[in-house]
This record gives structure tokens, C-alpha cells and sequence, in this order.
């Protein structure tokens, strides 16, 4: 098809003698005054960019024709852009600590630690040499000079001792 040079004053003729039916047309589409509106004016904007033509004899069903496809355009954008976004559930928790339980966290550790720091000697050694160090019984024995169980004697004692210090807390 032979393509018909086009004057920038026949497509503001064109446009303003249309632009309201386009808007219409547009917004039967997009269902949204605003953006009815902005494809309109881009309708008219590519109508002017080009120097020809290719439907010189049918200039209005061009316009149509060039609005349709922008409706389109965005019409499919649109769509990509809202299938990517999901409602939020307001029941999901951040999976991140939150400030106030990062705080019980911490007093909860001062806590602990007071009650280490209060243990006799021996047991407090044994405790940390069980829970820090990860030694067996038979290990912390050999190395403290005393029987397997008064190693085990000496863990029940600090972990009673210091669960009874963090249940008095609360």
C-alpha cells in the first residue's frame, strides 16, 4: 500500500473533529477517564510523529485504529504490572525479630546471665564447661578431678537454679 504524506494541520483537523468520539471510544476500553484521556492525546502525539501515512484514504479509521492499539498496549501492561502485585496478608508476621521481643530477648539474657554469674564456683564451671564448651560428662570430670556424678549433680543444680531465676521474672 502506497504510503500518502499527511500535513501536521490534516491531523490537528482530524484529531479535534474526532477527539471526543476517541475519548469515548478509548474509555469503553480502559474504563478510566484520566487514562482515556492521556491515550487520546497519545494518539494524536503518533499521529504527528509520522510523515506518511499508509491509509491516507481512510485517515479517521487510522486514528481509531491507532488508539485501539494503545488501548491495548495498555491494557496488557496493565496487566502484567498488577499480576506481579499480591494482597497482602495482614496475618503474616515479619520474619524478622521485632523490636519489642528482640528487647524480652535481651532482658531475658541479662537475666540468665545474672543467674550464671550467681552459681557457686564448681557448679558454674561445670555448666559453662557443659553448655559453652559442649564436653561430656566423662570429659568435664577428668578435667575438674571429680566423679561423673557430681558433674551430673552440679548441671541439675545450674539449670534449676537458673530457671528459677527466670521464672521469678516473669
Amino acid at each position: 500500500m502506497p504510503l500518502a504524506v499527511i500535513d501536521h494541520a490534516q491531523v490537528t483537523v482530524l484529531f479535534r473533529d474526532h477527539r471526543e468520539a476517541i475519548i469515548r471510544y478509548l474509555l469503553q476500553r480502559v474504563r478510566c477517564p484520566d487514562t482515556a484521556q492521556d491515550l487520546s492525546q497519545e494518539t494524536y502525539l503518533r499521529l504527528l510523529r509520522q510523515d506518511a501515512l499508509p491509509h491516507a484514504d481512510n485517515l479517521t479509521g487510522y486514528l481509531y485504529k491507532t488508539a485501539e492499539r494503545l488501548a491495548i498496549d495498555f491494557l496488557r501492561y496493565d496487566l502484567r504490572v498488577n499480576s506481579r502485585t499480591e494482597e497482602l496478608d495482614d496475618s503474616l508476621e515479619c520474619p524478622r525479630v521485632q523490636p519489642e521481643a528482640l528487647a524480652i530477648v535481651r532482658q531475658q539474657c541479662e537475666m540468665l546471665l545474672d543467674a550464671i554469674a550467681a552459681l557457686p564456683s564448681q557448679c558454674r564451671h561445670v555448666f559453662l564447661l557443659r553448655k559453652i564448651d559442649e564436653l561430656s560428662y566423662a570429659d568435664i570430670a577428668r578435667q575438674l578431678g571429680i566423679s561423673e556424678k557430681t558433674v551430673q549433680r552440679h548441671l541439675v543444680k545450674a539449670m534449676l537454679h537458673c530457671h528459677r531465676r527466670l521464672e521469678s521474672a516473669v
